[in-house]
């Protein structure tokens, strides 16, 4: 029980770190649409991409009963809609009457299988609503060792081994509404590469308005007001060869890979959506390409392992 018990707390840590900055956005969008089912409902099934790992997303209001339809990946389903889900192990205790909060595991009566619920406070008006549940079954979610997972959640890498550490960067400070603004750019703003330098603090962008250009950005502009405006909102390309839910996932990868390998730091990162290439440039084995299905079939302690290896199956090109 006491392996089992670290074992969540750990996927916990991990699911906290990845949706924080999304689920925040999402649950702000939802508020002026509280009033309307069906409005709330598409809001949620737009935004559903946006969560890593997620299973069912859904609105619930103070009292307890869920007031959107159940949204999963390729489904809405709206039997659930108006029911009282008040004794659910995810309602019982302290509620977040700001920001978010994880639930312990639970047996999932939709599902059947152990889940973990993400709640997250909607405000409006400066009045609390309600709020939005977000669904993960314990399994889909990453394993990591401890040793790790605190490598993960160090806010600065020590390095041990006399190489160069990360250098503090915007990028760095925001990751989270950083990986959010690239999904968001990727799935909606007509962008279909990124290239992100981490300690030059420099993002580049390739948008299919413009394809033969590209805009580089200092990361920090990324977060100013208005900056979506540039790229003007279009349908997910036509031409991407990767599904529009695996973007978040890719992203939740550079994040954890940045954050994690002290010992062969990650200085900068790219996905293509529609050769379906990611691109790792590490401080101190050169640059890797593989594609996107191989990037996120790998398990991510592999990366944490064996920072300075590519295995043969998995390895397009290496330069140094």
């Amino acid at each position: 029980m006491a392996l089992f018990n670290d074992t969540v707390a750990h996927k916990k840590k991990f699911l906290s770190s990845v949706i924080k900055s999304p689920f925040e956005q999402l649950a702000a969008s939802c508020g002026p649409l509280w009033n309307s089912a069906h409005e709330l409902t598409q809001s949620l099934q737009r935004d559903f991409r946006r969560l890593p790992h997620c299973q069912l997303l859904y609105a619930i209001d103070t009292a307890g009963r869920q007031v959107s339809a159940s949204v999963a990946r390729n489904q809405v389903d709206t039997t659930w809609q108006g029911q009282d889900l008040s004794a659910r192990p995810y309602l019982q205790g302290n509620l977040p009457y700001r920001g978010m909060t994880l639930s312990a595991a639970y047996l999932s009566q939709r599902s059947m299988q152990p889940c973990i619920t993400a709640l997250q406070a909607v405000r409006f008006e400066k009045i609390l609503i309600g709020f939005v549940a977000a669904d993960f079954h314990l399994k889909e979610l990453p394993e990591f060792s401890a040793p790790a997972l605190r490598r993960l959640l160090r806010q600065t890498p020590i390095n041990s081994h006399g190489k160069a550490t990360r250098i503090s960067s915007s990028a760095d400070d925001n990751i989270d509404y950083l990986s959010y603004i690239l999904i968001t750019l990727l799935q909606e703003h007509g962008v279909y590469q990124f290239m992100l330098h981490f300690n030059s603090d420099r993002c580049a962008l390739w948008s299919i308005a413009d394809p033969m250009n590209y805009q580089l950005h200092r990361t920090e502009d990324l977060f100013k007001p208005g900056f979506f405006a540039q790229y003007p909102k279009q349908p997910y390309c036509t031409q991407a060869c990767i599904d529009l839910d695996k973007v978040p996932l890719i992203l939740a990868q550079f994040k954890a890979l940045r954050e994690t390998n002290e010992t062969n730091l990650l200085r900068s990162a790219s996905f293509n959506l529609v050769n379906g290439m990611v691109s790792l440039c590490f401080n101190s084995d050169g640059t890797h390409y593989v594609s996107a299905e191989d990037f996120l079939n790998r398990e991510l302690q592999y990366w944490l392992d064996t920072p300075s290896v590519t295995p043969p199956h998995l390895a397009v090109e290496t330069e140094n």
